[in-house]
Order: C-alpha cells, then sequence, then structure tokens
C-alpha cells in the first residue's frame, strides 16, 4: 500500500510536471517536453493521454523536422479554450471585474458602481455579472473565481475590512453556492506581487524572485515576494504598511491622541482629502485633484512635494527593511503626472542607500494589476499547480 502511494505521489508529480511545460510554451511538441522534463517519452505519453482526455491540450498541426531530418512533429499547446476564469476587484467606489482564459488572456472586462458598505449589495452585483456570462468557446465554461479585497487574508477569510462590513455575509460561500466552482479571496497588493511574479511584463531576460509591489491608492499596502512565494506573516498581516506610525517630535502632537498613521497622512484619499481642506471645500472628486495636480496649482504644489518626500522616505525604508531585488510601484498620481514619479525616484536617490534595487514605475493601473492577479491565483488553483513556475500572458 506504502508502494503504491509513493508511486500514485511520483506520478502525480510528474504529471504537474509535463502540465507546467505545456503551459509555458507557446508551441511545443511532445518528444520536445520529454526532452525538457527529463522523463521517458512512455511516460511523458501516458501522462499526455490523461491531459487530452481532460482537455488541457491543443492540437495545432504538424510542425518543421529537425536539422537532422526525421519525422516531423505534431505541435501543441495549452488549450486556450478549456475555461475561463472570473476575477472581481472590490474596490470603495467600483467593483471590477474581468474574464479570462486559464492563461492569462482576457476576454471581456467591466467596471459598476457600487454605493453601499454592506456585502450582500456588492454580491448581488456579483451575480448579475455571473448569470450574464455567455463565453461560448470554452469546454469547461467556469471553472473558478477570486476576488480582490482591501483587506488583510488568511486561509480564505477576511481578518478586518476598512471599507466593506463582511462580518455578517459569507461572500466566498454564496458565490460557491451561486456557481459550484472554487472562490478564493485574497489582498489585493498580494496580487499586485502575484501579477508581477506571473506575468513577468517587466523585463524578459530577469527573473525577480525576492521583491515588493506597493500600491498607493485608497490606501496604502505592500506585496512582499521572498523566493518566488507571497510572504504572508502570522494571520495574513503583513504589509499592512499602511497602518505605519507617523511620528515627528517637533510636530504639536496632543499626547492624548492617536498618531497618524502613513496612509491617514499620504494615501490617495487621504491627499485628496487634504487637498479639500487647502481648497476649503467639503471633497473634491478625483478628476477635480488630478486636474490640479497636473496644472501645478500653486496650493496643491507644496502638498505634493511633501507627498514626493514621504512616498520617497517610505520607499527607502521597506529597501532598508527587505533589501528586495526590485519594488513595483503603482499610483494613478504616478500614472496621471510622470513628472511626481520622477521626482520621488529622485528623492529616493538622494538618500545613498547602500543597496540600490531595481525601482519600477507600473504602467498598469492599481486595478488592473490586483485583477489580473486574482486570475493567476485562481488559475493556478484549478490546475493545480500553486507551487510551480507559471508565465501567464495577456
Amino acid at each position: 500500500m506504502v508502494k503504491k502511494a509513493n508511486l500514485d505521489v511520483v506520478r502525480e508529480n510528474n504529471r504537474k510536471l509535463v502540465l507546467q511545460t505545456l503551459f509555458n510554451s507557446e508551441k511545443t511538441s511532445r518528444s520536445s517536453i520529454s526532452k525538457a522534463v527529463g522523463l521517458q517519452k512512455s511516460t511523458v505519453s501516458s501522462i499526455f493521454l490523461d491531459l487530452e482526455e481532460e482537455g488541457f491540450v491543443q492540437e495545432l498541426g504538424i510542425g518543421e523536422s529537425s536539422n537532422v531530418g526525421g519525422r516531423k512533429p505534431s505541435m501543441i499547446r495549452f488549450n486556450r479554450q478549456y475555461g475561463y476564469v472570473l476575477a472581481f476587484d472590490m474596490g470603495v467606489r467600483h467593483l471590477r471585474y474581468t474574464i479570462n482564459h486559464l492563461s492569462g488572456e482576457t476576454i471581456s472586462e467591466g467596471a459598476i458602481e457600487i454605493k453601499s458598505k454592506k456585502v450582500a449589495p456588492v454580491f448581488a452585483e456579483m451575480k448579475i455579472v455571473i448569470e450574464s456570462l455567455d463565453i461560448q468557446d470554452t469546454i469547461k465554461g467556469l471553472v473558478g473565481i477570486a476576488v480582490a479585497v482591501h483587506a488583510p487574508v488568511f486561509n480564505n477569510n477576511i481578518i478586518y475590512s476598512p471599507f466593506f462590513e463582511f462580518e455578517d455575509f459569507d461572500l466566498v460561500g454564496e458565490l460557491e453556492k451561486l456557481t459550484d466552482v472554487p472562490v478564493l479571496i485574497e489582498n489585493e497588493a498580494n496580487l499586485a506581487a502575484i501579477f508581477y511574479r506571473d506575468y513577468h511584463l517587466y523585463n524578459k531576460e530577469v527573473a525577480y524572485k525576492d521583491f515588493i509591489a506597493l500600491n498607493i491608492h485608497n490606501g496604502i499596502g505592500v506585496g512582499i515576494v521572498c523566493e518566488g512565494h507571497v510572504f504572508r506573516g502570522a494571520d495574513g498581516l503583513a504589509g499592512e504598511v499602511g497602518r505605519t506610525i507617523i511620528y515627528d517630535a517637533k510636530t504639536n502632537l496632543n499626547r492624548g491622541a492617536d498618531l497618524p498613521r502613513l496612509e491617514d497622512l499620504y494615501s490617495e484619499n487621504a491627499i485628496i482629502d487634504r487637498t479639500a481642506a487647502i481648497k476649503k471645500v467639503d471633497n473634491i472628486s478625483r478628476e477635480r485633484f488630478l486636474e490640479l495636480l497636473v496644472n501645478k496649482d500653486a496650493e496643491v504644489v507644496p502638498l505634493i512635494e511633501e507627498w514626493e518626500m514621504a512616498i520617497a522616505a517610505f520607499i527607502y525604508n521597506l529597501n532598508q527593511l527587505y533589501a528586495p531585488q526590485a519594488i513595483f510601484i503603482t499610483s494613478r498620481i504616478f500614472d496621471n503626472c510622470p513628472e511626481v514619479a520622477q521626482d520621488t525616484l529622485a528623492n529616493i536617490e538622494q538618500f545613498k542607500s547602500v543597496h540600490k534595487p531595481e525601482l519600477i514605475i507600473s504602467d498598469s493601473s492599481v486595478q488592473d494589476v490586483s485583477l489580473l492577479g486574482a486570475v493567476a491565483l485562481i488559475s493556478r488553483h484549478v490546475l493545480g499547480l500553486q507551487e510551480h513556475i507559471l508565465e501567464f500572458s495577456l
């Protein structure tokens, strides 16, 4: 019995290795995969029979023979039409979603305005999206759902949420009952880190194993990848850097009051609120704030200069703490005003760190990186390749 169990483990490991190689190949052959994984052709052929029966293999026709001649190979690739996954991003004001093939390519996407902190109305909008799905060209249809949330997550459970009231609604359970497919929920900064690891858009010649994904939006959070794996810390609470205490001995602080946190002063929402205070209005839209920023409004410029230095100092401190190979920075402020991004990078350079990671300003939006990270997360789960190196495509 023990011997059979061991053989089953070996076969499953071999199957995953073959499936991984197939997934990562734009176009290949059975013999090429056999050579790549170092397994006997008979073993690979047996595994392929199972993969073909499951629908993972797409035949592409006859390829070219090698330089030494011989029989022309039958070319194959991972079947993009196996099934599709659905990813949601629960933002403060919008529910964004994307429908993607397991290999990562986007089929369609959309966004819905939300006005409640209750989870039940958000689920109702998700249900409308799910019930309207009409993807005809796949074998299995919908095979998994992932949800990005602006909150720490551990073992598929929300630890706490500053934006939504999850306590009275089992979102994962309701989605699973509705669809009968696996549903994963994950912190949006962790998903951003998964996106940078798995989509590998920044530099095809480099594969960072130790890096940080910094998201500056409604709050401030980081996803940490160590040796290729997302580091979640105890109870999934790693990366909650927006809660970092800011203390300035020269500031007249009331000792009886709470000290400000990083995101209280320097998140996107905080900067917009501080701009409204400067302008002596109750609130300012994000669009109006960005307009003031781009036009270098005289009252907003000093605030942005403060923000640039504060964010630069924080990135410098992240570098001292983790010494990552790279730090990916995603911010709508940077997206809309590249000068601010360049000034922030220049400030970091002034601090003269011994270790100098690659500082990469993302050209994808905060929502895009989290949504696509969610696509990779649930696709890995469906394939059973959570621990394997995979290369997703757009």
